[in-house]
């Protein structure tokens, strides 16, 4: 992650490579079921295109499938490289992510595709899939000096080697480049971790865009050529998809935000979705990672954090050279923040790459949380930026060989005594009214030593209901046999103190083999890698375990209010439609004056007035884009991003 782990969490590199690396993980071929629900958000790619090509003529590729020699036992068919045109993966592919298909830009086009699913079985018969596929025909690049390689792919991996070769000399010579690594393959990968070979995930992002400096090899020299290479090991491996690929020229001077990020100081890095305002740290870190992906150095490269009734700067002190990154960071003091949803444009900039450039495409990211009165969740779901919420689930049937007694489990660092109330857990339309389900409250510490019956706090009993299914969640009590009354059609909470310290709340699901349930699971913000878990249950042949394979899982918690909070009143303000292209109504609960301040994108202000409870304002003479609404009166500023249309 971006950060150094402290506490339970160990060191790990790379702030964009899985938070899961560090870790073991529940891994096994053909039987890892995950469920996406909300496709990932896909940035667009930039540079001045010099050579593409999509797979739409099979002519333009050499197919080198001399090194595939394993046959499916059942069937006979070899597992080669193959071009394929149907948006849906072939029949065969047992999985992968997401599941439905490929989602390149050119995908009906075709694609190139390699399934080693296509042998079957689990292989191991002393022959291996090994296969190329390079370009035809040379690429002219003399003119050019600095070049960079990009490709759209989809993959699952296990233990099968992966990744492309580049030649400036028509083959004679060749660099490579690997993206994954083989069980026992010596060579380094492209972001792989340090103590196992997953690179970034087993699953890929749909699609994944890999980019390449290849300026050494291929910048000036007119016989280029691009070569795909794949090898399973003798092993029941996965897949591999690409298309899309393109040689673009690299800018002199392009600063890009790769990732942001905002968080409180006692997190141990955890971004919170939701934090109450009794468990708020006064300091928090708000920063960024910046990559220098242009020729030259980059200097006065700076950060600017704009969460509308706040502005966090930062500037790196030296210079950023080419082909590095740095992270850019600062300490804000946010003790005297207010209930609200607070909406961050993270922007990146540069003495050479401005505001407005030619070439600020990839200098700005966004960023929300929210401060609650009781609302306590790692999870920001229903908040995050629009586009880019990316949910996944894990449950009782994530293993189809996985016995009842799965756990899954969300970390939390209390500052001060609380009490917690309830806990909610958002889950699936796959919810079975009956499934039984326990929640584990437990010290962090007893949770990574695996030792639930001498540490657990606290357990409760729950079995989901019809109700619960319909809502997309559950809650249970913090109390044992404390639920719903039907008297007087309520639930009967009551509150358990904890203490100032780390605990993990966890979710044993049983489901008997019919009544599964699925917990929701929020992938837009990348989290430390033992912030949500599972503890895989004992098998026959295994003892239970505890495993990385969660990011944020929805299991949020609902604080007492009785810990100096109950008397602030927010903040409320109604603004819509929102896109709009005509009106705009904005109404708030204060009866005092209320100031409105509406901002462009770029930070100007377009309107300053003043009103009492609500007021609507004519649109359609502004231009088209995104604005910053700001209501500030005696019950504290609201910030809201409004579309006009």
């Amino acid at each position: 992650m971006k950060k150094i782990y402290l506490l339970l969490f160990c060191i790990t590199t790379g702030f964009l490579a899985s938070a899961q690396n560090s870790y073991p993980k529940v891994s096994k071929k053909h039987e890892f079921i995950p469920e996406k629900i909300r496709r990932n958000f896909i940035p667009e790619q930039k540079g001045v295109v010099l050579w593409e090509n999509q797979f739409d003529n099979n002519n333009l590729w050499i197919l080198d499938n001399t090194g595939t020699t394993t046959n499916d036992p059942n069937t006979g068919s070899t597992a080669q490289w193959t071009f394929q045109t149907n948006t849906s993966y072939p029949s065969g592919i047992q999985g992968g992510s997401p599941f439905s298909g490929f989602n390149s830009a050119s995908v009906t086009n075709g694609y190139l595709f390699i399934d080693s699913d296509g042998c079957g079985g689990g292989d191991n018969d002393g022959n291996e899939i090994i296969v190329t596929a390079t370009i035809s025909s040379p690429i002219d690049l003399s003119n050019e000096s600095n070049v960079v390689l990009s490709f759209s792919h989809n993959y699952r991996w296990w233990k099968d080697t992966r990744g492309v070769r580049v030649s400036g000399d028509n083959g004679l010579n060749w660099t490579q480049f690997q993206i994954t690594v083989g069980e026992n393959d010596p060579g380094n990968c492209m972001g792989c971790g340090p103590t196992d070979n997953y690179p970034n995930d087993q699953d890929s992002e749909n699609p994944e865009i890999t980019s390449i400096d290849i300026s050494a090899i291929a910048g000036g020299q007119s016989q280029v050529l691009i070569q795909f290479y794949y090898e399973d090991h003798d092993i029941w491996a996965w897949y591999w998809a690409v298309d899309d690929v393109k040689i673009t020229r690299k800018d002199l001077n392009n600063v890009q935000n790769n990732a942001s990020w905002v968080y409180g100081q006692s997190t141990n890095f955890a971004e919170y979705g939701r934090t109450p305002l009794s468990q708020m740290d006064s300091d928090w870190i708000i920063g960024a990672e910046v990559i220098n992906d242009g020729v030259n150095a980059q200097s006065n490269v700076t950060l600017n954090a704009d969460f509308g009734s706040f502005t966090a700067t930062a500037t790196l002190n030296d210079s950023l050279y080419a082909d590095s990154s740095e992270y850019v960071e600062t300490l804000y003091d946010l003790s005297m923040i207010s209930t609200g949803i607070y909406q961050g444009t993270f922007t990146i900039s540069s003495d050479s790459d401005q505001v407005g450039g030619p070439l600020f495409v990839d200098n700005v990211l966004e960023r929300n949380f929210e401060i609650t009165n009781d609302i306590y969740s790692l999870d920001g779901i229903g908040n995050h930026p629009s586009g880019t919420e990316n949910l996944t689930s894990l449950g009782s049937n994530s293993w189809s060989d996985a016995p009842d007694g799965l756990i899954c489990a969300t970390y939390y660092y209390f500052n001060q005594t609380e009490e917690v109330n309830y806990v909610r857990t958002l889950i699936t339309d796959v919810a079975t009214p009956g499934a039984e389900i326990y929640l584990h409250v437990i010290d962090s510490s007893g949770f990574m030593a695996n030792s639930f019956d001498q540490t657990d706090i606290f357990t409760s009993f729950y079995v989901l209901t019809e109700q619960d299914s319909i809502n997309g969640y559950f809650d249970i009590s913090t109390t044992r046999n404390i639920g719903w009354d039907p008297n007087t059609n309520s639930n009967n909470w009551e509150a358990l103190s904890l203490s100032a310290g780390a605990y993990y709340f966890g979710i044993e699901l049983v489901s008997y083999g019919t009544n599964h349930v699925r917990i929701v699971d929020d992938n837009t913000v990348p989290q430390p890698g033992m912030s949500s878990c599972i503890r895989y249950p004992e098998t026959t042949s295994d003892p239970a375990t505890i495993y990385s394979n969660g990011n944020a899982f929805a299991i949020r918690l609902n604080l007492s209010s009785s810990v100096g909070v109950n008397e602030i009143v927010t903040n409320k303000v109604s603004i819509y439609p929102n896109p709009t292209s005509d009106v705009l109504n904005i109404s708030t609960n204060s009866n005092d004056l209320s100031e409105l301040t509406v901002k462009d994108i770029t930070g100007k202000t377009v309107l300053s007035q003043n009103f009492i409870n609500k007021i609507t304002i004519n649109t359609e003479n502004y231009s088209k884009g995104i604005y910053l609404i700001d209501v500030k009166n005696d019950l504290g500023t609201v910030s809201e991003k409004i579309s006009v249309q």
